[in-house]
């Protein structure tokens, strides 16, 4: 009689365990994806940070060297044969490259929400 008893008592708690651990995995599961898109999100970040002091001393000397020979070579010499509008789209369209750039980096780098610190 004992037997049947546990029998039936395991069978009351079977549902409600299975019940009661679905959230439990479920709140598992959302966590580990939230653990592995931070770890992902700063890997990226760390990626870019590094990228940044490179592209930094390339593209923006390139745009201003750029605008600083379209000035001199396409305006104030006014050679028929350079092509200055082209020259100067170069240049900011190398400066807008950067600038894209730093946009990249800021989707990365989020700060925390507004939080006193103190």
């Amino acid at each position: 009689m004992n037997h049947a008893v546990n029998e039936t008592h395991a069978a009351q708690l079977a549902p409600r365990s299975r019940a009661a651990m679905q959230p439990l995995t479920l709140r598992l599961l959302v966590g580990l994806r939230v653990v592995a898109l931070q770890v992902v999100r700063i890997a990226c970040c760390a990626l870019l940070v590094l990228i940044e002091p490179v592209l930094r001393a390339t593209l923006v000397p390139i745009a201003y060297l750029g605008f600083l020979v379209t000035l001199v070579f396409g305006f104030l010499i006014g050679d028929p044969r350079f092509p200055r509008w082209g020259m100067l789209a170069f240049s900011v369209g190398t400066l807008m490259l950067y600038w894209l750039f730093l946009g990249l980096m800021s989707l990365f780098m989020t700060l925390p929400a507004d939080r006193d610190c103190r």
